[in-house]
């Protein structure tokens, strides 16, 4: 890694438990009905559920990665975590109302924060990207995220069930797979490029923000984000924030990275088999879990891992999932008051 390269890290963060902010919520669902193609699970409680995961995911953050040089933490509706310290030096709160046009505002769709984010002042070029329900699991240096040329190292893993026709592989997978063929698709209409076999693995991601605005500025792409920015709920016509690294692959600024996760099913002789064979490309890559008591030894031997929160978690996992958060991160953080 250059030497000389600060290296930002961004959060997004909503406390869905807000009574104003449901309340506008409600609102606008009723109003945009039926005039977008949401996604189905695009207005679930547990999209904007707090579990208290950014609280630990800070402490990891600290106990982990102190080299961070800044943190961002991007909220609406005046939220603000009410154990975190807003003076610690690291910290910076980000309303949408100073990365978004005003007139896109209020929005409550992740995709179309996410296409602001170069828009927080002072953001360094290099930065990485997470949801609060990710977590650093051990010592990491910068050069697991970015090369000693300044290159994103990024993660991917390989879309399954591929067609040569687009059409018909996009109205077979959900809305989430969906939008990741949309920004290849942009890629490959663009700059020629068939960059469909990659699809992101679900850790925390390296962007360049030079390139990023480079990507989103260009005369062929930039119409559909300035377009989907206004979408207040997700939609199964966005280009997702992925598009920036397969950019990035295209011209030499990132080198993609095949990660395997660690199998942990109830098939345990071959799933033994499995993280037997591919150990090297596992003991590096996320996990990604929903039940951290069935997830467990996995996620212990992970870099990093994702809790990752749905309409089908239940109460019972809720709970586990508390209680594995503070066993792993028992001790209080700076960020906190």
């Amino acid at each position: 890694m250059k030497q000389d390269m600060k290296i930002d890290l961004v959060y997004l963060w909503v406390d869905g438990s807000d009574k104003s902010w449901r309340a506008q919520k409600d609102k606008w669902l009723e109003i945009i009905k039926g005039q977008k193609p949401v996604y189905r699970d695009a207005a679930v409680e547990a999209r904007w559920r707090d579990n208290g995961e950014l609280r630990y995911s800070l402490r990891s953050v600290e106990q982990f990665v102190p080299w961070v040089n800044h943190i961002y933490i991007i909220t609406g509706f005046g939220q603000v975590p009410k154990w975190l310290n807003i003076n610690h030096p690291k910290i910076t709160i980000v309303p949408h109302e100073q990365i978004f046009p005003s007139d896109a505002l209020p929005t409550f769709n992740a995709t179309a924060i996410e296409m602001c984010i170069p828009n927080i002042p002072g953001l360094s070029e290099h930065f990485l990207l997470m949801n609060d329900d990710l977590f650093f699991n051990r010592p990491l240096s910068p050069n697991f995220f970015f090369d000693r040329h300044g290159r994103a190292l990024v993660r991917f893993s390989n879309h399954s069930g591929r067609t040569k026709d687009i059409e018909q592989w996009k109205s077979r997978v959900d809305e989430y797979n969906q939008t990741l063929i949309l920004s290849a698709e942009f890629i490959h209409r663009v700059f020629g490029r068939n960059v469909y076999k990659y699809r992101p693995s679900h850790g925390i991601d390296p962007y360049i923000k030079s390139s990023w605005i480079e990507c989103r500025t260009h005369p062929k792409i930039a119409p559909q984000i300035d377009s989907q920015i206004y979408n207040k709920f997700r939609t199964n016509t966005e280009v997702q924030r992925w598009i920036f690294n397969l950019y990035d692959l295209i011209h030499g600024r990132a080198r993609f990275i095949h990660s395997r996760a660690r199998k942990f099913t109830r098939h345990k002789f071959t799933d033994a088999i499995y993280n037997t064979l591919f150990a090297f490309q596992i003991k590096n890559s996320p996990v990604y879990c929903m039940d951290t008591v069935s997830g467990r030894d996995a996620i212990l031997r992970a870099p990093i891992f994702c809790i990752n929160d749905s309409a089908d978690t239940s109460d019972k996992i809720l709970e586990n999932n508390a209680r594995f958060m503070q066993e792993r991160f028992p001790n209080k953080s700076s960020f906190e008051k």
